[in-house]
């Protein structure tokens, strides 16, 4: 049974390549951020992420904000944003999400501000909405939750998904959502009644390792420098033809090092033999999303800047 305080997997959409036109679905902005759920419960406010981890203590300017903003019990669904120079950066969210330390997350909140964009309810007073169609609690959150800094509630356009998707598209953010009005939400399940169309990005990252076969790289492990600290962001090996591989080979032998460059520890197969090198060579991926635990999702390299 869905009732506050009791975390939860949430709906998610499935992959659908090209934008389309629907009179019966409701289409909305993606945002680039961390999927956040926000449970509100006799004045309290307990936030969980998509794995059910309690993220309260991560983002206490939006607990602030929903007691003040909401009196009744209530959850809420959303994606917890930092914006840079008007845009969702997902690398700055990350550094707030991953926030331990109170002193660390009190200096976060003042130096990333994040915006908390609420897409769906999922629960109002007594009652769980899950069975209620989509076009209901849409109409329900709207005339319930106003846009108030930093809590934001998405607009959702109907039947005219290419239309926004160009504008997504021209603005560069992530993509959109189409749900089907009549859809319920499906508690901890991937359906066809949502799907995500992502706008495909560019993304420069640093060469920190690579495995090969013979004199050819195979794969690299990619990562980017956040102040000081080398941090990884996934492997890619799609899009190297033979000769770039070749070319790499010999470039990367040239920098090799003993130890790991990244900050943090990688899962590796034992039965792999890494290379690492001195993080000099960036490359330049294409994908389709972080996932919340800072990796790139489905990369294709699209050059190698030697």
């Amino acid at each position: 049974m869905v009732k506050p305080f009791v975390p939860f997997l949430p709906m998610e959409p499935k992959i659908c390549r090209k934008p389309f036109d629907d009179i019966n679905t409701g289409f909305q902005v993606k945002w680039d951020g961390v999927r956040i759920l926000a449970h509100i419960k006799d004045g309290q406010v307990q936030l969980y992420n998509r794995k059910k981890n309690v993220k309260t203590s991560q983002y206490p300017e939006i607990v602030h904000k929903l007691k003040s903003l909401i009196n009744e019990d209530i959850i809420l669904d959303g994606e917890m944003v930092a914006l840079k120079d008007g845009k969702p950066n997902f690398l700055q969210i990350i550094r707030r999400d991953f926030a331990k330390d109170l002193a660390t997350i009190k200096y976060l909140a003042k130096k990333i501000p994040v915006t908390y964009v609420v897409f769906d309810i999922v629960f109002y007073r007594n009652e769980a909405l899950t069975t209620c169609s989509f076009k209901y609690r849409d109409e329900l959150l709207k005339s319930l939750i106003p846009s108030k800094d930093p809590i934001a509630v998405t607009d959702t356009v109907y039947n005219s998904g290419t239309a926004l998707f160009s504008v997504v598209k021209e603005a560069d953010l992530e993509g959109i959502v189409a749900k089907k009005l009549d859809s319920p939400y499906r508690i901890g399940q991937k359906h066809s009644d949502w799907l995500k169309i992502k706008n495909l990005k560019l993304f420069t990252a640093i060469i920190g390792g690579f495995v090969h076969e013979g004199r050819e790289v195979r794969s690299l492990f990619l990562g980017v420098f956040q102040g000081q600290d080398f941090v990884y962001v996934g492997r890619a090996g799609s899009g190297l033809n033979q000769e770039t591989a070749s070319l790499l080979f010999d470039k990367l032998n040239k920098i090799k090092t003993e130890f790991c460059p990244f900050i943090q520890p990688l899962p590796i197969d034992i039965k792999e033999q890494v290379c690492w090198v001195k993080p000099r060579i960036e490359v330049v991926v294409e994908y389709m999303e972080f996932t919340e635990d800072g990796l790139i999702r489905h990369p294709v390299i699209k050059q190698v800047n030697f």
